[in-house]
């Protein structure tokens, strides 16, 4: 993988949960026309534990069609078991994509050596190449570096995805590092430090409303002050609810959908004038 960022998509769907393909097409052309190096299909912003079974593998199709293959694309398997996680496997294994993305299991805390077990499991089975995705404050169980070092001699794992720079930075430093073993660091509110301290690849789902932003921070034109206008973004987001923040977000850019959870209600109308200001004032919309 090359350096620079890596978009985690999001997923528009309709009122009955089927995906709104125009709009996603929309937003993996922008991505890629703002400089993706990559992207991630179905993760954390692309509510990939609120997508319907019967409505996933058409999902990862479409990402696949849209792509064209012009940057690496993964996507996202998380579950809660080896079984469950190799069912969404064995659904897409077959397709033409470039690998899977799974956390480690999120309703009960494990271990490290039950870390270790789940992952070799998985890449056993798995015809792609797995990506380990370090995320705690879902799962409950962060991994340690031992055991990512562990992990990376597998054959079939191939990189993680984290928001924590000192696992990152450590394996990054560590001279047992595997060469092709990629580190996509996910901390956005330090994404400036630590393309500064030589960590190169970024992951987020922020960058598919802030494209503008994005590829100004990516191209160096003033890294922390684009940055800092996403952060200001997301935190307006976090005030109001993320996800369905982002939904109007995208509606904004031109890609509507129900980014969001089924459960979730609409933000209000000055929730809704405040987005919209604030994306006037980073550019990223007119009024």
């Amino acid at each position: 993988m090359n350096n620079g960022f890596y978009t985690a998509l999001g997923t528009p769907l309709d009122s009955n949960g089927q995906l709104i393909e125009k709009s996603f097409v929309t937003q993996i052309n922008q991505q890629i026309q703002a400089g993706a190096s990559g992207l991630l299909c179905m993760g954390s912003m692309g509510n990939m534990i609120g997508v319907r079974e019967k409505d996933y593998v058409s999902i990862a199709k479409a990402s696949i069609k849209a792509n064209k293959k012009r940057v690496p694309l993964m996507i996202g398997v998380m579950d809660n078991s080896i079984g469950r996680v190799m069912d969404r496997v064995n659904a897409i294994d077959h397709l033409n994509f470039d690998g899977i993305v799974a956390t480690t299991p999120f309703y009960y805390m494990v271990n490290q050596t039950q870390i270790i077990s789940f992952y070799k499991a998985i890449a056993n089975q798995s015809i792609k190449p797995l990506y380990l995705y370090d995320l705690p404050g879902v799962t409950q169980s962060p991994m340690t570096v031992d055991t990512v070092l562990t992990l990376m001699k597998h054959d079939n794992i191939k990189g993680i995805k984290s928001g924590n720079m000192n696992l990152i930075s450590s394996i990054m430093r560590n001279p047992y590092k595997q060469a092709d073993f990629d580190l996509l660091y996910s901390g956005l509110d330090t994404f400036d430090i630590a393309l500064q301290g030589g960590i190169k690849k970024n992951l987020d789902g922020m960058f598919c409303c802030t494209p503008l932003n994005t590829q100004k921070m990516y191209q160096g034109e003033n890294i922390s002050f684009h940055l800092q206008n996403i952060l200001d973004l997301r935190n307006i987001f976090i005030k109001h609810g993320v996800l369905v923040s982002f939904s109007y977000a995208m509606e904004l850019l031109g890609m509507p959908g129900r980014y969001h959870e089924d459960y979730s209600i609409n933000i209000s109308n000055e929730a809704k004038e405040e987005i919209k200001e604030f994306m006037n004032r980073i550019n990223e919309v007119t009024l």
